[in-house]
C-alpha cells in the first residue's frame, strides 16, 4: 500500500484469499449478486481485483502537516503494526513539516465506490441512505488521525450496517450493507480530512481507502456479497 510489503500484508492477503474461495464457488455456480443484475463471475473478478490492487495509490493533492518527533524504536513499532515503511518515509526532507500526499486507493476506494454507485443506481433504497448517514457519523466519530500513519478507523465498523439493514429493509439487505457501508465509511473518512491542518501531527501520506481503512471497506464488500446469496 505504501511501497513496502510487510508480514501483516501477507497475512491479510492470505486471510482475504481464503474468504474469496467460497465467493468464487458462488460466482462459478451463478449464485452471487443476482439481485444486483451483475454477472456472478464479473462480480468475483471485481472483488478479487480490489484486493490485488490495494497496493495502488493515486495521488490527488498535497497538504502541509506537522512532522511528529518519534524515536527510531517507535518508528519501527508503528511501521510494523500498520504495515508502513515509516522509518524510510520520515528520513530527509523538511525536519518540521510533511508535504502530506492525499491519495485514493484503487482497490479500497475507487473500485468499491464504482460498485456501490452502480448498485445504488440500479437498486435505489431509502434504507441505504438512512444507514449511510449513520455510518458517516460513526466513522467520523471513531476515526483517529494517527501521527505518521494517516486516518485510522476500526476494521469492524462495517458490521454496524447489518442490524440496520435487517431491520429497515431485510429483503434488500445486501444492497443496504454495500451502499451504506462502502459510501458511509469512505465519506466519513473524507470528512475527517477537515480536522487536519498545519498544526496537526500528520504523516507522509494519507491513503483514503488504503492504510487505516482498506480492511473495513473490504470486509463490508465481502459481507454484502454473501448476503446476495443468503435468503434473507
Amino acid at each position: 500500500m505504501r511501497g513496502k510489503i510487510f508480514k501483516q500484508d501477507m497475512q491479510m492477503f492470505a486471510f482475504f484469499g481464503f474468504m474469496l474461495l467460497p465467493i468464487f464457488y458462488l460466482g462459478y455456480t451463478n449464485k452471487l449478486g443476482g439481485q444486483w443484475n451483475i454477472n456472478s463471475i464479473a462480480l468475483f473478478i471485481l472483488t478479487a481485483a480490489m484486493l490485488l490492487l490495494s497496493f495502488v495509490e493515486i495521488p490527488v493533492y498535497n497538504i502541509r502537516t506537522k512532522k511528529p518527533e518519534f524515536s527510531d524504536e517507535k518508528k519501527e513499532l508503528l511501521g510494523e503494526f500498520y504495515s508502513v515503511p515509516l522509518a524510510d518515509e520520515m528520513e530527509g526532507g523538511d525536519e518540521i513539516v510533511f508535504n502530506t500526499s492525499i491519495t485514493l486507493n484503487l482497490g479500497g476506494f475507487i473500485l468499491p465506490v464504482i460498485l456501490a454507485a452502480y448498485v445504488a443506481f440500479n437498486n435505489p433504497s431509502f434504507a441505504a441512505l438512512e444507514t449511510m448517514l449513520i455510518i458517516i457519523m460513526a466513522t467520523h466519530l471513531l476515526s483517529e488521525i494517527k501521527a505518521g500513519i494517516g486516518i485510522v478507523i476500526p476494521n469492524y465498523i462495517g458490521l454496524l450496517t447489518i442490524p440496520f439493514a435487517l431491520i429497515l429493509d431485510p429483503g434488500n439487505a445486501a444492497t443496504v450493507v454495500l451502499v451504506s457501508g462502502v459510501l458511509g465509511i469512505l465519506i466519513g473518512v473524507i470528512t475527517s480530512l477537515f480536522n487536519i491542518n498545519e498544526n496537526t501531527e500528520g504523516s507522509p501520506s494519507i491513503n483514503l481507502g488504503g492504510v487505516g481503512s482498506f480492511k473495513a471497506v473490504y470486509v463490508t464488500v465481502l459481507i454484502a456479497l454473501l448476503l446476495t446469496y443468503l435468503p434473507v
